[in-house]
């Protein structure tokens, strides 16, 4: 696959990215305006973060693709397609739902135009300290 080739594909994957989250946000969310509400609603039912929500929905995929790059079958009507853009879509919630949390945590106004958090080197990534600490809350 030649680079414009390549371009083509991810343009096509992640457009299609987008629509397919827009088509099952309605559901997911309860129809609530919040689009993170179906993390942190099964998270409160189940004990544990949005985050650790996200996560268990995102390896759900990973799984069956590891599957996949081991035997070279799928065994649902999931595509690898459908998976890779389930992935980008829940990738992006959790980068939402991490842009939430420290906005809330450092008491700043969330980002309105769409360019996320200061920075990717961490320095200002609060999480960073309570990622060795990653447990099941009781």
């Amino acid at each position: 696959m030649n680079n414009d080739e390549f371009r083509k594909f991810r343009s096509d994957l992640w457009s299609d990215a987008m629509e397919l989250s827009d088509l099952k946000s309605i559901e997911y969310t309860i129809s609530n305006d919040d689009k993170l509400y179906n993390f942190k609603h099964v998270a409160d039912r189940i004990g544990i973060t949005p985050q650790q929500a996200t996560l268990v929905y995102m390896l759900k995929h990973i799984d069956a693709m590891c599957n996949d790059a081991k035997t070279g079958k799928t065994y649902s009507d999931e595509t690898i397609r459908s998976r890779c853009m389930d992935l980008i879509n829940y990738a992006t919630l959790y980068a939402a739902l991490h842009t939430e949390e420290t906005n809330h945590e450092n008491n700043i106004e969330p980002n309105r135009d769409g360019t996320g958090s200061p920075g990717r080197d961490g320095a200002h990534d609060v999480q960073q300290e309570k990622w060795s600490d990653l447990k099941q809350q009781t």
